[in-house]
């Protein structure tokens, strides 16, 4: 009996044994099989992560708050690029004070949810306007930041944009325009009361707004007018054209847009004639120079010579993009006389310019 008991606990050992022993095979080769071709240690596949955004921008624009943003390029993964039509919603949250960070994320509201599709895009970057009371515009401080929503997989936060509001100036009402030639000529007020009906303490410029046709408005002017007036030279493609103005109070201040003006435009008036033409002679070539013609619609000049004998001026040199023209295989003890044209890119050529002369 005892016998049997001793057989039967070495039989249980042995198949123990065999058991653990055929565990570890079974492990080692499946670990053989997942690392087979690969060196190193196994490393997981980082996740491919919507990130947060990092450029949003914040701008008042009368009684509205817009925000300005880009998505980044790339996912979590730093190789895979994002794609912008999965992007499928928006939220922007909100916070009357400052707050850092982490502070923002808890005591913030989310103000609003939108659909991206049906989210404006200006100048190559998605925008939002929110509009505030006015008694919550004066001298008031906003915090927002957004998040959104990538394949079914909300990002971080993004960073925090704030903006101290001001009270902003009444919209000009009284913007006029009249066309001569080539400019076209915009006027206005400078407004006097703010949205409070309160006097303005200042005002450091104006922008104006521009399009063509049915096209979107764009600023047409790179730094702020500081008059009450403009003048618009870049008339070059035929069509109506829309103009809007606005009274700026700082760089992410301003007032809401005029009264609309518009003017139809055919460009039929030439550039200016290129002015100061003159001339160097050397021993084998005559180079001539002339003043850049300041017409934003210039597309190129036109170079003509005579000699003593002939009568008329001959076409030399055409397209030159540049101001300057370097005549060469002329011939010794001959008289040359130059004359250049402008010519923009409607093929409206202007008169001659002054004429000089060069003997060889």
């Amino acid at each position: 009996m005892i016998r049997r008991k001793q057989e039967s606990e070495v039989r249980s050992q042995e198949q123990s044994t065999n058991f653990s022993f055929k565990f570890f095979i079974y492990l080692f080769l499946i670990f053989s099989f997942i690392s087979c071709g690969k060196k190193g240690p196994l490393k997981l596949e980082p996740r491919k992560l919507p990130v947060k955004i990092k450029n949003l921008q914040i701008h008042q624009i009368g009684n509205n708050i817009k925000l300005m943003w880009n998505y980044p390029t790339l996912l979590s993964d730093k190789k895979t690029r994002m794609e912008r039509k999965e992007v499928s919603k928006i939220r922007i949250y909100y916070a009357s004070k400052q707050l850092p960070p982490k502070k923002f994320k808890k005591k913030s509201t989310l103000l609003m949810k939108l659909d991206h599709k049906k989210i404006k895009t200006e100048n190559n970057m998605f925008s939002v306007s929110i509009p505030f009371k006015t008694k919550n515009l004066d001298r008031k401080l906003h915090g927002f930041a957004i998040k959104y929503t990538y394949e079914r997989k909300k990002s971080p936060l993004s960073i925090i944009a704030t903006i101290q509001t001001i009270m902003p100036a009444k919209p000009i009402a009284d913007l006029t325009i009249k066309k001569e030639n080539k400019v076209v000529k915009l006027k206005w007020t400078r407004p006097a009361l703010n949205l409070s009906n309160k006097p303005i303490q200042y005002i450091t410029g104006y922008r104006i707004y521009k399009r063509i046709k049915k096209g979107p408005f764009l600023l047409a002017n790179k730094e702020s007018v500081l008059q009450e007036f403009y003048e618009d030279m870049d008339t070059g493609k035929d069509g109506e054209y829309f103009y809007r103005v606005s009274a700026v109070m700082s760089k992410e201040i301003e007032s809401d847009v005029s009264n609309t003006v518009s003017v139809k435009v055919k460009d039929i008036f030439p550039p200016d004639p290129p002015a100061n033409l003159i001339s160097f002679k050397t021993e084998d070539h005559i180079f001539l120079t002339w003043n850049q013609v300041e017409d934003k619609d210039l597309a190129f000049y036109k170079v003509f010579r005579r000699s003593d004998p002939e009568a008329e001026f001959k076409l030399i040199a055409d397209r030159l993009t540049q101001n300057f023209y370097k005549d060469t295989g002329l011939k010794q003890g001959n008289t040359y006389i130059y004359t250049v044209s402008a010519v923009d890119h409607k093929g409206n050529e202007s008169q001659t310019s002054n004429v000089v002369q060069e003997d060889l």
